[in-house]
C-alpha cells in the first residue's frame, strides 16, 4: 500500500511540474486536487502514526479526501485527534 501512495506522490509531482510549465486545463487541475488530497492523507497518517494517532485509510476516507482535497485531510486529522 505504501508503494501505491509513493507512486501517486511521484505522479503528483510530475503533474505539478507539467502544470507549471504549461497552462493547465480543468482536468489537470482537478487531478492535482484529488491526488493532493490522497497523498496528503498518506503523509499525514505517517506523521500522526509517530505521535500514536492513526487515520483509518479505507475506500471511504480516500473518496472523501479525494473530493475535498488537502483541507479535507486536515479536517479528518482534527476529528481523529479529537476522537470523533
Amino acid at each position: 500500500m505504501t508503494f501505491l501512495f509513493l507512486g501517486l506522490l511521484i505522479v503528483l509531482m510530475g503533474l505539478v511540474v507539467h502544470s507549471s510549465l504549461k497552462k493547465p486545463n480543468l482536468f489537470l487541475k482537478l487531478l492535482i486536487h484529488i491526488l493532493g488530497g490522497i497523498v496528503g492523507l498518506w503523509l499525514l497518517d505517517l506523521v500522526l502514526s509517530i505521535l500514536g494517532f492513526g487515520i483509518p485509510i479505507n475506500l471511504f476516507t480516500i473518496v472523501i479526501v479525494g473530493l475535498l482535497g488537502f483541507p479535507g485531510v486536515l479536517a479528518l486529522a482534527g476529528l481523529q485527534i479529537l476522537g470523533v
